[in-house]
């Protein structure tokens, strides 16, 4: 009887350890390894990377233009003229759009790196066009355009091949252009910038900024490019 009675209890320990055995496996995911979780913990980084890079961008814009190029010396006192472009636009994909400012004298590309802001581009017409009358983005290039009497000329710039590339094309030179640094033709840089197929929707306007206002507070939804 007594035996009998040991047995089964045995028998019904034996069955309660594979049942706990098998919730518990090594199979099984933990609290922390759960996809909720991890989408959680990304999601909460990219809100983070997000914050970083628009307090980083909006300290540039609040500067001014003191940090734009000034080749020609055309900028007055006040720095960034009061109707200025101001966009956002991810060339390269990383999920953190570059920054876009200036005006008419010459714009500057910023991108937010882990270490913070780095500048990777300043724009401006080649000496004889001296000022930027229209600005593009389409098929992720920005293009720069100058008009005169002979023509136009253009700057470029986009992201390519994994790096970041410019270029600058004048009608008054057809068979001459540079791109990436390097003496080119009119077909290459037309390759890139595709200036042949510009778009009045394309075409991006002025902000005029009130500077009895003070600073200036972006709508970041308002500007992605």
């Amino acid at each position: 009887m007594n035996k009998n009675l040991f047995l089964f209890c045995f028998l019904i320990l034996s069955l309660t350890g594979c049942a706990d055995s098998n919730r518990t496996g090594g199979t099984a995911l933990q609290p922390d390894e759960s996809p909720f979780s991890n989408m959680v913990q990304e999601s909460a980084a990219l809100a983070d990377q997000e914050d970083s890079w628009r307090t980083a961008y909006k300290e540039i814009i609040e500067q001014g233009g003191g940090h734009l190029p000034d080749p020609y010396q055309l900028r007055g006192e006040d720095g960034l003229n009061s109707s200025f472009y101001l966009g956002i636009h991810d060339f390269n994909g990383d999920g953190i759009p570059e920054l876009i400012l200036g005006d008419g004298i010459s714009i500057s590309v910023y991108t937010y790196i882990i270490h913070g802001l780095k500048k990777v581009a300043d724009l401006y017409e080649p000496e004889g066009r001296y000022m930027i009358h229209e600005l593009y983005i389409q098929n992720n290039c920005l293009i720069l355009v100058s008009n005169g009497s002979d023509g136009c000329g253009y700057v470029g710039f986009t992201y390519r091949d994994g790096s970041y590339l410019t270029g600058t094309y004048d009608d008054s030179s057809p068979d001459q252009s540079v791109l990436g640094g390097e003496e080119s033709g009119y077909k290459e840089f037309n390759h890139v910038f595709h200036i042949t197929e510009l778009k009045e929707d394309s075409r991006k306007s002025f902000i005029k900024r009130n500077k009895e206002r003070g600073e200036i507070i972006p709508d970041w939804a308002m500007l992605v490019w």
